[in-house]
C-alpha cells in the first residue's frame, strides 16, 4: 500500500485508512479515550500515522494501523492539538489555522462595535 493510494481519516477517536480507488476502508483503529473531545488530529509521514485525540498522542503503523506506542502527555489537558513534521507537514494546515484566527478576529471585532439608538 502507498501513501498516494489512501486517505486517513481521523473521526470519533478512531483513525481509517480508505482507499481512494474504491472507498473501501483498509484498516482501522480505535484510540485510547478518556477526557476531552473525540475529535482526531491526523498526520503521517508515509511509515508512520501520529494522531492526536482525548489528550494523547498516538503513533500508529502506516500499513497496518497497528498502535505502536501512546503517550499520555500528563499536564498538557485534553483540548485540540497541532501536529507537525519538522520539515514536512503540518495538521491542521498552517494556512488553515492562520484563516481561522483571522475570522475569529474580524468577528471579534463585529461585536465589539457599539449599538446605536434611534
Amino acid at each position: 500500500m502507498k501513501p498516494d493510494d489512501i486517505v486517513l481519516l481521523g473521526v470519533k477517536a478512531s483513525v481509517l485508512a480508505i482507499s481512494k480507488t474504491d472507498g473501501k476502508i483498509i484498516w482501522s483503529a480505535a484510540l485510547a479515550s478518556g477526557m476531552g473531545l473525540g475529535f482526531v488530529t491526523v498526520l503521517s509521514d508515509g511509515r508512520h500515522v501520529f494522531a492526536h485525540t482525548h489528550g494523547k498522542l498516538h503513533c500508529l503503523d502506516f500499513a497496518t494501523g497497528r498502535v505502536l506506542w501512546t503517550n499520555e502527555l500528563s499536564g498538557y489537558g485534553y483540548g485540540l492539538a497541532s501536529l507537525c513534521i519538522p520539515g514536512g507537514a503540518t495538521a491542521p494546515d498552517a494556512a488553515m489555522v492562520r484563516q481561522i484566527y483571522a475570522e475569529q478576529e474580524q468577528a471579534s471585532a463585529g461585536s465589539t462595535g457599539s449599538a446605536h439608538s434611534t
